[in-house]
């Protein structure tokens, strides 16, 4: 295939097992290309990849590079430093960053950019599942794993679309062409990248005068662009809004007006929890409209839509206990994610088993990630998850633990965590972040069963 009028028929890539990466090597494997690629563990997006033909190895070895690669991709997450991307480099090779290929990829396709600080993922996910039960001819890239599909790699037909999650770590957002943009919200984050947020706020900005066409954001987002905005929420202030909200059977329904489209519609169900997704489902309904998607199709799509792994997933339904898996790594998320579970249990009880993502995310958010976590009846708090990062000094679950106005708080290591869950008394059990923590979901559920047989 060409891209860029580059010929490319075997490509490297480095991280090849996070969404991002794995979405974009489907992508070329779809095309017919071999795909090579490191990661430093197998992940269940590289299951999917080597099922699919991509060879794939976990330690580092430059003997496992072929000799005849076009290109070579990598993600951020991997050091500048790390050896094997010093070896491409004096090997001349083509080298770029998953943003730069996205950034080729954009302007062939009539593309939806979702971006914004929570909540993109999940509109990325539902505008993909409204456009295959609409039958059009799409690629999306989503930024979890979506249940059933059980990939977040999706296409349909013969791609004329391009529904994807637009990132603001690392500025990639900034290099894409896109026909049509969503913005969620804007929070402090990212804050190694951008310094401030008022820097933050400048790329949301930015990003959003890039849109060719419309751009639809959220009513509680106050920004400033030169382009005309139109907003969606729960608010009739809005040019999309959700209305008669209520729950039916353990299920939101609700009913849609638009003011811009001149439409109405009535009794949405929606499988997934939250008046956050009902936020979300909105700014998916609203790109639907404006692509003259069938009202009835659209109502089959929010009432059929599976929901995303790691959001509010239910691992464990046992006797006694409850066990969830949260994705929320952002004190907001972690508010959203409680007062969701208080929504649906408000007689229960709650655990928050909290990893901490990123040295610099927990130094810059510590006051607001101790607020959230008081709120709940216990919490276990595991080390951080470095990621990309090298340690902060000063910057440890220890301290942000004694910042915690909860006297039911206990620093964990996941073995300590496992060893100790037969003492957790309250109801309803859920790990939350975004590092490797998911690595637990197994081991607690089984523990649990153990626990309740």
């Amino acid at each position: 295939m060409k891209l860029n009028n580059i010929e490319i028929q075997n490509i490297y890539m480095l991280g090849i097992g996070g969404v991002g990466m794995g979405a974009l090597a489907q992508y070329f494997l779809y095309y017919g290309c071999r795909v090579y690629g490191y990661d430093r563990a197998r992940s269940e997006i590289c299951e999917i990849l080597e099922n699919k033909g991509a060879k794939i190895h976990y330690q580092p070895n430059i003997n496992l590079i072929p000799n005849d690669i076009d290109i070579v991709i990598y993600t951020p997450a991997i050091s500048i430093d790390f050896d094997e991307l010093q070896i491409i480099k004096n090997r001349n090779l083509p080298i770029y960053k998953r943003s730069d290929i996205l950034a080729m990829i954009t302007p062939q396709l009539e593309t939806y950019a979702v971006a914004g600080s929570h909540g993109k993922s999940t509109i990325t996910a539902m505008l993909s599942h409204i456009w295959s039960t609409a039958n059009r001819d799409f690629i999306a890239m989503v930024g979890a794993v979506v249940k059933n599909y059980e990939n977040n790699f999706i296409i349909n037909g013969e791609p004329k679309e391009f529904i994807v999650e637009a990132d603001e770590y690392d500025k990639t957002f900034l290099k894409f062409s896109a026909d049509t943009g969503i913005i969620t919200s804007i929070e402090p984050d990212h804050l190694d990248i951008y310094k401030n947020f008022d820097a933050l706020k400048g790329a949301f900005r930015e990003f959003a005068n890039k849109i060719k066409n419309e751009i639809w954001i959220d009513e509680n987002v106050n920004l400033q662009t030169d382009k005309n905005i139109n907003t969606y929420g729960l608010s009739n202030k809005s040019d999309i809004y959700a209305y008669n909200i209520r729950l039916e059977d353990g299920k939101f329904v609700f009913d849609i007006y638009s003011n811009y489209h001149h439409v109405k519609i009535e009794n949405l169900k929606l499988n997934i929890a939250g008046m956050h997704n009902i936020r979300n489902a909105t700014a998916a309904i609203a790109i639907a409209l404006s692509k003259n998607i069938n009202i009835d199709q659209i109502k089959k799509a929010i009432k059929t839509y599976p929901g995303l792994k790691r959001r509010l997933d239910l691992i464990y339904n046992g006797k006694s206990k409850k066990y969830y898996d949260d994705y929320a790594h952002h004190p907001t998320e972690i508010d959203t994610l409680f007062d969701t579970l208080k929504t649906l249990y408000p007689d229960k009880t709650f655990c928050a088993i909290f990893q901490p993502h990123l040295y610099s995310r927990t130094s810059y958010l510590a006051d607001d990630f101790a607020s959230s976590l008081s709120k709940w009846d216990r919490i276990i708090l595991l080390d951080i998850y470095p990621a990309r990062e090298k340690p902060i000094d000063g910057v440890t679950s220890e301290w942000l633990l004694s910042k915690i106005d909860n006297n039911n708080k206990y620093l964990m290591s996941k073995d300590e965590l496992l060893t100790n869950l037969n003492n957790i008394s309250e109801d309803i059990l859920v790990t939350i972040g975004a590092g490797d923590i998911d690595s637990l979901r197994e081991p607690i559920k089984n523990k649990l069963m153990e626990y309740e047989a």
